[in-house]
């Protein structure tokens, strides 16, 4: 069973910088990508806009780069039990080079939140296999965290891990592995199926990303319930996981 990283120290609570200051961000989903997204605000106010992102070939393209991973280990180790140590190390130079090329040649996500018109954050995404690795930095080059999926989310549970140059700093997971099964069943057909995703720091709960409705009919959302986390951070873990498919 792997190790986490330490937990870093809750960094110190200081106001969060203009648009960053709520505490309620809803989300516009289900648009083309390309087309103009905008964050409200719990008043309805406009906070922060940036370009659609959502699209299938970035999903596909991970998808099918896990499948011949995992395929080709398991075939690598049955002919190493079949004696064939020949034919397995084949098998394996193969998944590696296939795999590598997948994730290669896959579309890497880069997306500017901007407020007022003025660049306020960048998502941008450095790897896909056999983890998908996005990094947040500010308009000065500032980097404010790395968030990294899990490589077998898209089998099970959705799963991020929250980094702050090497130090674990948190994660994102959705509330439940039975919830997040149904979701990928039934998801697409109804918002009921959605499930929820828990934002935590040592344990402590930091934000909540809603995708089912809550009892009001809101959804899209994310709730921050305190300061152990930047918000910038809450912000751009929310858009990573509302703005394309999980």
């Amino acid at each position: 069973m792997s190790t986490l990283p330490p937990i870093a120290p809750a960094p110190a609570a200081v106001p969060a910088p203009g648009a960053f200051a709520h505490t309620e961000f809803r989300f516009t989903t289900g648009l083309r990508s390309g087309e103009t997204a905008t964050v409200w605000g719990a008043n309805g106010e406009e906070l922060l806009t940036y370009r659609s992102f959502a699209g299938v070939i970035g999903t596909v393209a991970a998808l099918l780069a896990g499948i011949v991973g995992v395929a080709g280990l398991a075939s690598t180790l049955f002919l190493f039990a079949e004696g064939a140590p020949l034919r397995a190390t084949v098998v394996l130079i193969l998944t590696i080079v296939f795999t590598a090329c997948i994730a290669y040649l896959a579309p890497r996500t880069e997306v500017t939140l901007f407020e007022t018109g003025q660049p306020a954050l960048t998502l941008s995404q450095r790897s896909i296999f056999p983890a998908a690795t996005y990094t947040l930095t500010t308009p000065n080059g500032t980097r404010l965290a790395e968030i990294r999926k899990a490589p077998l989310s898209r089998f099970g549970r959705n799963r991020w891990t929250i980094l702050h140059e090497g130090r674990y700093l948190g994660e994102a997971a959705e509330a439940s592995l039975f919830g997040a099964l149904v979701r990928k069943l039934y998801g697409k057909f109804s918002r009921r199926f959605e499930t929820d995703v828990l934002v935590t720091h040592g344990g402590v709960e930091a934000a909540r990303i809603l995708r089912r409705p809550d009892p009001s009919g809101r959804a899209d959302l994310l709730q921050i319930f305190n300061d152990t986390l930047d918000r910038r951070v809450l912000v751009g873990v929310a858009t990573l996981i509302l703005g394309r498919e999980p």
